[in-house]
């Protein structure tokens, strides 16, 4: 073997090495992408507005009478039951009047029989002539007076009667006392708040909603109620009042019923209120992806994206199997956070570039970025 074979060897070892690393350089320089995986089918905007618990019934209980305080059976965050007595006046000139109308009821049906009796007589003495008719037409006239005082004191007892029943101060339904506004001994007048009644078993959770999303809350509308203090038990619910004008902030109050739970729901007790608002999908499948991911060199959006709900057309980058980059079209819808709705251009499985989409083009070799390698 000469010398110059020799060389020949040498450059071809060093050629063939070169290339090599130059096939490992151009493998390198791929660059790699961070990428989302399009998972399944997105649910509607989800909302947590928070609240505080509330009675579905408050009832501010007061006397149908005035008169003086002489009992008072419960306090202040009692449970009562429906019927229970709960307070009770001095009766005891209540009573007194009853009787006096009562006594006065029998002399007045006494008279009534007395006056018939009367006019019966008067008719007989007339048709034998004995009397004239004048006498007849007194007679009649008698006996309707006594009937008509009659009814009037029947009357009167009923409204005696009604009065002393209304000594007695009654729960009208389940609940708690919330407020107790009398003392015993005091002097109440018609109508005076005594106590004030809230439902036990009949609880709502009031809310304010943003007016950017009253219009996706309709009556009877289930949603989720969390209680952070009750390791956040989870109740459904469902809307029931929505107010028609808004208050500070252009927040409309809402109040969401709850359904029974077995928990010890208390009026007061802080909540959290979960939306799922989907109506304004009316019926589209939807996925979600983030926002870092949509292409806005190649087509903007509309400044107001998270207003304007409409059509709007995007682009991303997807992945293909070759290892090269497509340019898709996609049709958008409302911000999530930092992810957007896509209503068309992709599929459960796609995987779309999420981070440097701005330094990418179509048809572009990279690499997946993956942690674990």
């Amino acid at each position: 073997m000469n010398r110059s074979h020799g060389y020949g060897a040498v450059a071809v070892i060093l050629l063939l090495f070169g290339c090599e690393q130059a096939t490992e350089s151009t493998a390198v320089t791929l660059p790699r992408v961070k990428y989302f995986v399009v998972g399944e089918h997105a649910q509607g905007q989800s909302r947590r507005i928070s609240g505080k618990v509330i009675a579905a019934e408050i009832a501010p209980l007061s006397f149908g009478i005035g008169g003086t305080v002489e009992e008072i059976l419960v306090e202040r965050g009692d449970r009562v039951r429906a019927g229970q007595l709960l307070a009770r006046l001095d009766a005891t000139p209540l009573r007194l009047a009853v009787e006096g109308v009562r006594a006065q009821l029998v002399a007045d049906r006494a008279r009534v029989r007395e006056s018939a009796q009367a006019l019966e007589r008067t008719r007989t003495l007339y048709a034998q002539g004995a009397i004239a008719q004048a006498e007849v037409e007194t007679a009649t006239a008698n006996h309707a007076t006594a009937r008509g005082q009659l009814r009037t004191t029947a009357s009167e007892l009923q409204r005696k009667e009604r009065d002393l029943a209304h000594a007695e101060l009654l729960a009208p339904f389940a609940g708690i006392v919330s407020e107790r506004a009398i003392e015993p001994f005091q002097e109440l007048s018609v109508g005076q708040e005594a106590l004030v009644l809230q439902a036990a078993n009949n609880l709502n959770v009031a809310i304010r909603v943003p007016e950017t999303l009253i219009r996706e809350v309709d009556y009877g509308q289930v949603v989720q109620v969390h209680f952070p203090t009750l390791n956040e038990a989870t109740v459904a619910g469902t809307v029931s009042i929505i107010s028609s004008s808004a208050t500070s902030g252009n927040a409309f109050p809402v109040e969401i019923h709850l359904a029974g739970s077995g928990l010890d729901l208390r009026p007061g007790m802080t909540a959290g209120v979960t939306f799922n608002f989907d109506r304004y999908l009316q019926g589209r499948t939807v996925f979600v992806i983030p926002l870092s991911a949509l292409a806005v060199e190649v087509g903007l959006l509309s400044p107001t994206l998270e207003a304007d709900r409409a059509n709007r057309v995007a682009h991303v980058y997807t992945y293909a199997e070759s290892g090269r980059l497509a340019l898709q079209r996609i049709v958008v819808g409302g911000v999530r956070g930092n992810m957007i709705e896509v209503y068309e251009g992709l599929a459960p499985g796609d995987k779309v570039i999420s981070a440097g989409v701005a330094l990418l083009r179509e048809g572009m070799r990279v690499e997946l970025w993956s942690t674990d390698g």
